[in-house]
């Protein structure tokens, strides 16, 4: 079993949930490996028949991530609150790089709600959390995919306000949002 330990940088706010935890190289148990046209986690669905947690996603991490940053959000609040990124559904990955870092070395953010079981209400009236990027972070998202029937918008400016995204569910690149966002807002 070999292990890859994960950075957190200072820059998720000061009340990010940045944790170091070992990654082990193998797939979670219960994991299915995202297939196109199979059964399973599909990781380009918004929505999956099997919800997707943080451990799902660790081992899909395309080879040019060069660290991996964690944020646990809740219901109804803003920046990142305590969790461990094994007990929660994954909301949305933020990613440093266009397309998802496949062809350049770039940080992600797992953006991951601990008291879900099975994902974001529908509609995007709702707030189901949110956060600052902080100084590390900000204006360096390029590119974003989100789970369990969850949407984010990105914003210029901290606190959710400025320029803005519509609500995304997958976006290779942003547009003219690309390398500004400050902030986001799940729902």
């Amino acid at each position: 079993m070999r292990f890859s330990w994960k950075r957190c940088a200072v820059g998720l706010a000061v009340a990010v949930a940045c944790v170091v935890t070992p990654l082990v190289a193998v797939s979670p148990a219960g994991a299915v490996a995202p297939v196109v046209g199979t059964t399973g986690i599909q990781i380009e669905a918004v929505s999956s028949v099997t919800p997707v947690m943080v451990s799902d996603v660790a081992d899909l991490e395309p080879q040019s991530t060069t660290a991996t940053y964690y944020c646990a959000v809740r219901d109804n609040t803003f920046n990142c609150q305590s969790g461990t990124p094994g007990d929660g559904l994954v909301v949305s990955i933020l990613y440093q790089q266009p397309s998802f870092n496949e062809n350049a070395n770039g940080w992600r953010v797992v953006i991951f709600n601990p008291a879900y079981q099975v994902g974001c209400s529908g509609g995007t009236s709702d707030n189901e959390g949110g956060a600052n990027l902080g100084p590390t972070l900000s204006n360096n998202v390029s590119s974003v995919r989100t789970y369990n029937t969850c949407d984010v918008k990105l914003f210029d400016g901290d606190n959710a306000t400025g320029a803005a995204t519509g609500w995304l569910n997958l976006a290779s690149s942003l547009g003219t949002m690309d390398n500004r966002a400050n902030s986001f807002k799940i729902s």
